[in-house]
């Protein structure tokens, strides 16, 4: 019920036990990060001694190998047997998910990513339930509005100076107008950007009761609940659900 990695390849193998649950069994995982309840579709395992000891502090994919190989992240990569069989448990999965929330979904919004991997799932999804399916309903904020967001912080000049250091760095990559990434803020200022905006795109002739926020990937949960905020405000009578493919590690 696992993945094996054989040098930058990462291969579903169902009788190994490390990095991911491959199987139906124990799958979906629920959980609820600040009152939003979260499906994941995937559970992601803790690290073992022995792959620690293997790899020490160089984790292949950041202790997530399949998504970073489907993302082709980390010269990582995988084979179509591999994908075949996360597909066939997938739809065992998803059956799972659909009897557990018998009401359904009205709206799906996929969660912004230069990857479209949350894209392809959300888009699943919406089928399964017959919802209606956005991609653009949010999107990430720009290094530009970081900056902006920074100038108005409550933080140390020396705070202030570190944290323009790594935007810096980000603009050199991506330039003014590219996406913001968290990945390289200290945990402790994530709170002062926060990962997503609304994009100022309507959904026309729908007042959704029940919502269904998807990424790729949870980590601590900030980006899903981010979106839960922004698009609470736009259907306040709403529910809303978050889903992910592959789920924390701490789980």
């Amino acid at each position: 019920m696992g993945l094996i990695v054989h040098g930058n390849v990462v291969k579903v193998d169902h009788s190994n036990k490390e990095w991911l649950k491959t199987t139906p069994h124990g799958n979906p995982t629920k959980e609820v990060i600040e009152g939003l309840t979260v499906y994941s579709l995937f559970k992601r395992l803790r690290t073992s001694n022995k792959i620690r000891r293997k790899y020490r502090n160089k984790i292949p994919g950041d202790n997530c190998p399949i998504i970073y190989a489907l993302k082709g992240k980390d010269n990582l990569t995988t084979d179509l047997t591999s994908i075949k069989k996360l597909r066939i448990s997938y739809n065992s999965i998803i059956s799972i998910f659909q009897a557990r929330e018998p009401n359904g979904y009205d709206l799906v919004i996929s969660m912004p990513s230069a990857h479209n991997i949350s894209r392809i799932i959300g888009k699943r999804l919406a089928g399964t339930f017959s919802a209606h399916h956005s991609d653009d309903f949010l999107r990430k904020l720009t290094i530009d509005e970081a900056f902006n967001l920074l100038d108005r912080a409550d933080i140390s000049v020396d705070e202030h100076k570190a944290l323009s250091f790594r935007l810096r760095k980000q603009r050199q990559e991506s330039g003014f107008q590219g996406a913001f990434s968290l990945k390289g803020i200290p945990v402790e200022f994530r709170s002062e950007f926060p990962p997503l905006c609304l994009n100022n795109i309507e959904i026309e002739n729908l007042e959704p009761k029940r919502i269904l926020l998807v990424d790729d990937l949870l980590a601590t949960g900030t980006t899903l609940k981010t979106a839960h905020d922004l698009v609470q405000s736009c259907f306040p009578y709403a529910e809303i659900h978050g889903a992910s493919l592959i789920s924390s590690s701490t789980k």
